[in-house]
């Protein structure tokens, strides 16, 4: 299986496959994906307010 772009649409598509195998897959590179990238929720919070103090 080819790599699957990781948002929150292509890890629904998985789920609603009912596909084991593919579900799997896509947990696994979600995994991979948040270890790598850590937590991309803060990294997104600090941009935005990077942003914020520039516009001041």
């Amino acid at each position: 299986m080819g790599v699957i772009v990781l948002y929150a649409a292509g890890i629904r598509e998985a789920i609603a496959s009912n596909d084991l195998e593919k579900m799997k897959a896509v947990a696994e590179q979600a995994k991979q994906t948040v270890k790598e990238q850590g937590d991309l929720s803060a990294a997104l919070v600090e941009l935005l307010e990077a942003i914020e103090s520039l516009k001041k």
